[in-house]
């Protein structure tokens, strides 16, 4: 008689991600973005330049969804576009009310615009990928940036808006960071960097302290921003 040996075949074994893994980038912005506005305020609360009881919700919502729609950027996900014009929105009442006229002509401009950078980036299935800017090109971007300073210093002289120079550089500087950003090149980090430190002290010397404490964390994301999409050229 023949003997029949039964081998039982191992139960398949899943692993499990961890739990950062398993996260979508989306619901990481949000995470993101609750506990940087979280430590914003706590910052500005413990430092006195605002109580809670007069807390301004429609800053509070610009900052949440600003923090949010910087780490989609980050992460090359598309879905930063539409949240950044809603954040864009929200700033663009903020700074009018605050006086900074072109920081609120800025954000109103870069609502619309905004579809611009949603179509060059593409679906992130398929998404545009990391480029450097050309030598060719620069003359044509640094030209871009100083019709945008010149424009807007005027505006802002004109009109009597506060900190008019460096409110403009702002402006200027963020129309050339976002069309670099919009075609995915590298050095938009890199004028992302410069903007942000006149937005510290313009914001700080003109009543929004908490959005110039804002402007440290985005500082600090233009070198992690350059250092992912470095990274992402890289392995391209």
């Amino acid at each position: 008689m023949s003997t029949i040996t039964l081998t039982q075949t191992p139960a398949p074994v899943t692993v499990r991600k961890p739990l950062i893994g398993r996260v979508s980038a989306l619901n990481e912005s949000i995470i993101i973005g609750v506990l940087l506005t979280g430590i914003s305020y706590l910052v500005g609360i413990g430092f006195g330049w605002l109580s809670a009881a007069a807390l301004n919700w429609l800053e509070v919502f610009a900052v949440f969804t600003s923090y949010s729609s910087t780490w989609l950027c980050v992460k090359e996900k598309r879905i930063n576009y539409p949240i950044g014009a809603v954040s864009s929105a929200a700033y663009a009442v903020l700074f009018l009310q605050s006086g900074l006229l072109s920081s609120a002509v800025l954000n109103a401009y870069l609502v619309p615009t905004l579809i611009y950078g949603w179509l060059r980036w593409r679906k992130d299935s398929n998404t545009r990928p990391v480029t450097r800017v050309s030598l060719k090109m620069i003359p044509v971007y640094a030209l871009i940036a100083g019709l945008g300073y010149a424009g807007a210093a005027l505006l802002s002289q004109h009109s009597g808006g506060a900190m008019a120079w460096t409110d403009s550089v702002i402006l200027a500087g963020t129309i050339l960071a976002q069309f670099l950003l919009d075609n995915k090149k590298l050095e938009n980090w890199i004028i992302w960097a410069v903007v942000n430190v006149f937005a510290i002290y313009t914001y700080a010397t003109t009543g929004l302290p908490l959005v110039a404490f804002q402007y440290v964390f985005f500082l600090a994301n233009t070198v992690y921003g350059y250092i992912e999409w470095n990274r992402s050229r890289n392995n391209g």
